[in-house]
This record gives C-alpha cells, sequence and structure tokens, in this order.
C-alpha cells in the first residue's frame, strides 16, 4: 500500500508539472478527506502519547499485572495511507473514485526499561468515495483486527482476547463553508470476533452496530494556500462498548504538497480507548504527532 501511494503521490506531482486529463486507473483524486481527529484514520505517522490507559483494569480480561497504574509516556506509530485506484465517474462539482485503505496502528511504553509494544491494530478497506459539490460521502468495506504486544504479555501476564471482524461503514458529509465540514454515519458489524470474547458472552451484549460523528476546521490564513491550520473533533460509540463512547480533538498546520499531506498535530482523547485489546478500558490522552497524508 506504501509503495502505491508513493507511485501516486509521484504521479500527482508529475501532473501539476504537465497538466493534463485525470487518469482512470491511479487517479490521484480523492473525493472524501478522512475525519481529522479520528484517531484510527489510515496514515503514516510517529507521536508521542502521555495515556492513563493502564492506569484502570479494564473488563475485557482477567487481571493482569500493571506495573504502571498511573500516566505513563508511550510512542505511537501508524503506518498506512489511503490510494484512489480507479476514477469511475465525474460530473461537475465531483464524481466517484474507488480506493483502497490499509493502516496499522502500534503502541510502545518508551518509558519502561523494556520498551515493550503494547498492542496493535489492523485495518484493511476498499472505500468508495463521492462528492456533489457541497455534499460527499464514503461508503466503505472493513476489516479490523487487534494484537497484544507479546513482551507485554509476557511481563503482565495479560491475555490476548480476540478482537475483530469485518463492517460496511459509511460517512456523509457536508461543507457547510468554505472551512467548516459536518459529517455523520455509522456502520455494520456483519461478522464479528468481539462477540466471541467472555465479557460480551456473558453481559449478552452484540457487536454489531457503530455511529461517528463530528466536524473539521480548514482554515487558511496565509497567502500561501498550501499553508493551513486544521482542527477538528470527533465522537465514535459502539453497541459492543453498551454505547458508551469516546470524543476526540486534534488541531495543528497542515502543509500541501502535491497529493500530500504534511501535517504536525495535537490530539486528544477521553473516553474508551481507541485501542482494540482494551476497548472497554478508559483512556484519557494527550499526543503530538508528524504525519503524512498521501
Amino acid at each position: 500500500a506504501l509503495a502505491a501511494a508513493s507511485s501516486v503521490a509521484g504521479s500527482g506531482s508529475a501532473a501539476a508539472q504537465a497538466p493534463g486529463p485525470t487518469p482512470r486507473f491511479l487517479p490521484g483524486v480523492r473525493w472524501f478527506d478522512g475525519p481529522v481527529a479520528d484517531p484510527a484514520e489510515p496514515r503514516l505517522g510517529v507521536g508521542l502519547v502521555s495515556t492513563n490507559v493502564l492506569a484502570t483494569q479494564g473488563p475485557e480480561r482477567l487481571p493482569f499485572s500493571r506495573p504502571s497504574a498511573g500516566t505513563e509516556m508511550q510512542a505511537s506509530a501508524a503506518i498506512g495511507g489511503t490510494v484512489p485506484l480507479f476514477r469511475l465517474l465525474d460530473w461537475p462539482g465531483g464524481g466517484l473514485v474507488v480506493s483502497a485503505q490499509a493502516g496499522v496502528f502500534a503502541r510502545f511504553r518508551i518509558s519502561r526499561p523494556s520498551r515493550d509494544d503494547l498492542g496493535q491494530d489492523w485495518i484493511a478497506a476498499l472505500p468508495v468515495e463521492a462528492r456533489w459539490r457541497d455534499v460527499a460521502a464514503r461508503v466503505r468495506l472493513t476489516h479490523r483486527s487487534s494484537h497484544l504486544g507479546d513482551e507485554f504479555a509476557e511481563q503482565s501476564g495479560a491475555d490476548r482476547i480476540e478482537v475483530g471482524g469485518e463492517a460496511v461503514e459509511a460517512l456523509f458529509a457536508w461543507y457547510a463553508a468554505d472551512a467548516l465540514r459536518l459529517y455523520g454515519g455509522g456502520g455494520r458489524v456483519f461478522h464479528s470476533n468481539t462477540d466471541n470474547t467472555d465479557v460480551l458472552q456473558r453481559e449478552r451484549r452484540l457487536d454489531r452496530y457503530t455511529v461517528q460523528a463530528g466536524a473539521d476546521l480548514v482554515w487558511t490564513p496565509w497567502r500561501d494556500e498550501d499553508w493551513s491550520v486544521i482542527g477538528g473533533i470527533d465522537y465514535q460509540s459502539a453497541e459492543r462498548t453498551g454505547w458508551a463512547g469516546a470524543i476526540a480533538a486534534a488541531g495543528g498546520v497542515r502543509v500541501r504538497s502535491g497529493t500530500r499531506n504534511v501535517r504536525l498535530i495535537a490530539r486528544y482523547l477521553d473516553g474508551n480507548s481507541p485501542l482494540g485489546q482494551f476497548f472497554l478500558t478508559p483512556e484519557r490522552f494527550w499526543s503530538l504527532e508528524f504525519a503524512i497524508d498521501f
């Protein structure tokens, strides 16, 4: 996915130097930008995270040893992105494009001498993006899976739980102003491994439906329109958490170069952890992240 993304980014730069018709295959066209504050939106980035995710024992698994029961510093890594594959249709003010997404999100306990990997979450998706002037949509087929870090499991005695599955997700957005976008939608999980976890079995809870809503702001106060101030707020909730949600916020600076965006962004989250292995554990974190979007 990264190799294909680099190819698309390169072709986008060449197209900027030699204007011509947009190719139908690998067009380098996006009609739905990922939510700014969504912590699980595929991207390429690294960051520092101050988190209390291990301060409370969640009900996902049997009790395990938590050497750090307070706030600790962790490193985050996100490896992935979105690659437009095929331009289906064009019309005034928009079009329709099929893309591919892949991403892995990992956390490392850098404040511990062992530097152990806390866990990784994987996503692979096939999005269809569309836009009609001030209205946009993204419908995607997704696969998600979650894995506990081997070193963390060995040192803490924590058991890995089977979390993930396949779903159809849809987001709809309205560009209320030049700088403001409002969005909302949800998903239907049609195959869930999370249903089989002891905690959901015990509480007779299903993993079927998800909801998401939020807003993005892109403000360009400088003459150079490639430089922007960006921000966003995102809310997500799911049936598997008993509809207990998480609210995330993000803000920073974005620099655009061709089809690529470089971002320095601060993030905040309060609610159930976005880490799949801790999906019922309350977490509050602050982070500073450097990311590249293709």
